[in-house]
């Protein structure tokens, strides 16, 4: 039945509809040419050459821009939410199945932008309208490597350059907390890989409010990294989760946020999250701790490079001294799992037993040698 419409040559028309003032007439538009993305021969390539398809859905999400103002807003009419959503997912599916037609929408991203920045975070922030803009967000040209007919300035506007970061962070917190793992992972990842983005592009203040939301602070070291209830130590534990697309958007996240350097994303997060991405990503780790955190730190600044936890706030151990006996098993323990690893390239540094044997710093125990 699509292809019969398209046969008809009827699109043209539908693209017209899209420069109406009236939601009804948009949404009528909107949904039927959506539908005509599966499994037609519709050339949207032509509707926007032709018929200036991308430029009248431009103008339909500025209408609806102005429809948020920044004070006494009011709630759009049902036909208003409809028209929008259907409009939105429209240039998702068109960017997603023609990607090199994205690029034709860049001129609609100062408005989904002024969209999301002015409308209120419903109860579940990955629908609705709000998540139909934060797909589209994740799918046009925001870095600007295919186009620059949009400038990187309505992402980061001169009356407050944080202004989108902030509200995008704050979609993030609030939907961490009230989605689960699965649903994040089917949900969440358009907004992950759109921080991303944002973030490469950045100037040095919203990069700066990024690195200050989403990585572990001073605070989050009281305990070990991922056990506290702020947002950066609920996104390292969801990246321990076995979904996959979440745990790679997340990691992906705090590399890029690192500067995607190995040692400072070990710093941030700790060796125990850091080692799985940086291994699937073929990337050494970081050869020392001791290079990670250098000796000159303050006492209260040093941190366990494997858990993120402060050392000052780590509790004491109160058990009792290890006899000689336990000393060289755990010494033999240690040495199997470093050979294991090197032989499996997950490190490429020597082995601290076999280091310590070459520099003098094993004593030879005599047979009868007290063990207690």
């Amino acid at each position: 039945m699509r292809q019969v419409f398209v046969d008809t040559g009827y699109g043209s028309k539908l693209s017209d509809m899209l420069k109406a003032e009236d939601s009804e007439d948009e949404m009528v538009a909107s949904r039927i040419l959506f539908y005509t993305t599966y499994d037609t021969t519709m050339d949207f390539g032509d509707l926007i050459k032709s018929y200036q398809l991308a430029d009248n859905v431009a103008y339909q999400l500025g209408r609806h821009a102005k429809q948020f103002p920044k004070t006494g807003r009011k709630p759009l009419s049902q036909m208003d939410e409809l028209a929008l959503t259907d409009t939105l997912k429209l240039i998702y599916n068109v960017s997603k199945i023609y990607p090199d037609l994205a690029v034709s929408f860049s001129s609609s991203i100062p408005h989904i932008f002024k969209i999301v920045s002015r409308i209120d975070i419903p109860d579940k922030p990955l629908e609705g309208i709000l998540g139909a803009l934060l797909n589209a967000l994740s799918i046009l040209d925001l870095d600007g490597k295919q186009s620059k007919v949009v400038e990187i300035s309505p992402l980061f506007p001169d009356f407050d350059p944080n202004c989108n970061v902030a509200k995008l962070v704050s979609i993030l917190d609030q939907s961490v907390s009230r989605y689960s793992s699965e649903e994040l992972d089917a949900k969440a990842i358009p907004l992950l890989y759109t921080l991303i983005t944002v973030y490469d592009v950045a100037p040095e203040g919203p990069q700066k409010l990024m690195q200050e939301l989403l990585l572990p602070e001073s605070g989050d070291r009281s305990l070990p990294i991922g056990q506290s209830d702020t947002l950066p130590s609920k996104l390292l534990k969801l990246s321990t989760s076995h979904f996959a697309n979440l745990k790679v958007a997340i990691s992906e996240l705090m590399f890029v946020l690192s500067g995607k350097d190995a040692e400072a994303l070990t710093k941030n997060i700790g060796y125990g999250f850091a080692a799985g991405f940086l291994a699937a990503r073929g990337i050494e780790m970081p050869q020392s701790a001791s290079e990670t955190y250098p000796a000159t730190a303050s006492p209260e600044s040093l941190v366990n490079p494997i858990t993120g936890q402060r050392l000052a706030a780590e509790p004491s151990d109160n058990l009792p001294p290890m006899t000689q006996e336990e000393k060289e098993r755990e010494a033999e323990r240690l040495f199997v799992l470093f050979e294991r690893a090197k032989a499996n390239g997950m490190l490429n540094v020597e082995n601290p037993v076999t280091q310590a044997l070459h520099e003098g710093r094993f004593e030879e125990l005599q047979d009868d040698a007290d063990s207690d």
